[in-house]
């Protein structure tokens, strides 16, 4: 990475939600990343699957001005929530600690399969119902 190069707080995001396995439509989705005291840098976007359950988010990425010349150990916290029916799912949390893409798959594509009905738990070092496809 260079001095200059982009940070990346939250990779692209491909994924699909499912409800007894079958795709869901219609589902609100929310991504958030949290990496700054001031509000209004900490981006949300938000998204809706399409008929066959899919959904993606592109990269969240801020220019790095002099953050690339500071030493220090960047935190940024990932959340997607999914809304569907009324009811509230924590699809993905993560703490990333890297400005690379794809960091938080160990240099995987992000590519989530997201059941509704699964319980929420951890898979290495994310939590939520979306497992890596």
């Amino acid at each position: 990475m260079g001095v200059f190069s982009r940070l990346v707080l939250f990779s692209e995001v491909h994924g699909t939600v499912l409800k007894d396995g079958r795709p869901v439509e219609g589902a609100e989705l929310i991504q958030k990343v949290v990496w700054s005291d001031n509000e209004k840098k900490n981006p949300t976007q938000q998204t809706v699957t399409d008929k066959s359950g899919a959904f993606r988010f592109p990269t969240i990425e801020r220019g790095a001005g002099l953050l690339r010349l500071i030493p220090a150990q960047p935190v940024m916290s990932q959340t997607i929530v999914i809304r569907y029916q009324g009811v509230e799912y924590m699809a993905w949390r993560h703490s990333k600690f890297s400005y690379d893409p794809n960091d938080e798959l160990d240099g995987r594509p992000l590519k989530l399969v997201c059941e509704l009905t699964r319980q929420p738990d951890a898979e290495g070092t994310h939590y939520g119902i979306c497992k890596a496809g």
